[in-house]
């Protein structure tokens, strides 16, 4: 299986390429020489220790901070070039916060409509329409549409916020800790739903996560940052398998909780 995901890897289109970052808050140095390099329609994660840099490095691909130096291209476009329209760009993708990020205030259906009512000049049924049918997609119980995100347990949120992040037909998703807070087998049925939609909706997927079930079911390779860098980028059958200390001493631990969760 890996090895079939890896050769096609390597002859598709690049959607997102890091070079040389450098990203720095005050005297603490964050990315020292980080490159990644993600290809069209696979699922990877970054994962690494904490304090590694994998949501300082998320939060640089979303544009909500800019990294010291370096490059980032996406979508063929450099997002660190001023010129650039980046409002059309963020539109090309869409993105499930940890927490949800849901409005309290609105129901699931206008959360879900929210994006479409900014940014398309759509009509209110379409748009309406619209988000339902990436409700159902999402696998979100279509009765609890007119619920607040209050009312909703934390696989509903989730589910929620994922058909909100797909509304604009996205071609690029990146999702923070998707499976965080939820239990094993609500989590279980989020990785089934996000690689269905990933195959359905022809996504390329970036992910954070800490989750080790997630990592052997659900993704095509992974990126472990740790000494500022990128270290390695592989299939994780192989990057568990990797001699660097660093990774040994993080997939020891994260198989040790593998282990425990499935004997339970």
């Amino acid at each position: 299986m890996y090895t079939v995901i890896w050769v096609f890897k390597m002859t598709e289109e690049i959607v997102i390429k890091v070079e040389d970052l450098q990203s720095q808050f005050g005297d603490q140095i964050i990315h020292q020489h980080l490159d990644l390099t993600v290809y069209r329609g696979e699922i990877l994660a970054l994962v690494g220790g904490s304090g590694c840099g994998k949501t300082t490095l998320l939060k640089q691909l979303l544009m909500l901070n800019k990294p010291t130096a370096g490059k980032i291209e996406i979508l063929g476009k450099n997002i660190l070039d001023t010129q650039i329209q980046l409002g059309h760009l963020q539109r090309r993708w869409g993105v499930l916060f940890q927490q949800g990020a849901l409005f309290s205030s609105l129901t699931v259906l206008e959360n879900v409509m929210f994006p479409l009512k900014e940014l398309t000049h759509l009509s209110f049924p379409v748009i309406k329409s619209l988000a339902y049918i990436k409700m159902k997609m999402a696998q979100f119980p279509l009765e609890a549409a007119e619920k607040y995100p209050a009312e909703l347990s934390g696989g509903m949120l989730k589910r929620a916020a994922l058909a909100r992040a797909i509304v604009m037909d996205p071609e690029l998703l990146f999702l923070d800790e998707p499976t965080s807070g939820l239990d094993p087998q609500s989590a279980a049925s989020l990785d089934a739903l996000v690689m269905d939609l990933q195959k359905t909706l022809g996504l390329t997927i970036v992910l954070v996560t800490h989750d080790p079930d997630t990592l052997w079911t659900a993704v095509d390779r992974v990126a472990f940052l740790g000494d500022k860098r990128v270290l390695a980028v592989k299939p994780i059958a192989e990057l568990v398998l990797d001699p660097q200390p660093l990774i040994q001493a993080y997939f020891a631990s994260a198989r040790t909780q593998r282990k425990e969760n499935n004997g339970n």
